[in-house]
């Protein structure tokens, strides 16, 4: 069975905080978006890497 990116994304998403992480996604100014999964307290962290890179990230469900 076919799964869409987006439901995976949900799917697994929803457990994430169960277990302390969060999932986040990069905008490399490319045709694609790599989604990473880290633990929840480093997205701050993150976030200013991506910036620092001349990037941007959203956190998803933080």
């Amino acid at each position: 069975m076919a799964v869409r990116r987006r439901q995976l994304l949900r799917r697994c998403g929803r457990h994430y905080p169960d277990v302390g992480a969060a999932p986040a996604v990069l905008d490399i100014e490319s045709d694609c978006y790599p989604v990473v999964c880290l633990p929840a307290a480093r997205v701050q962290e993150l976030t200013v890497l991506a910036k620092r890179a001349g990037f941007t990230e959203w956190a998803r469900g933080v």
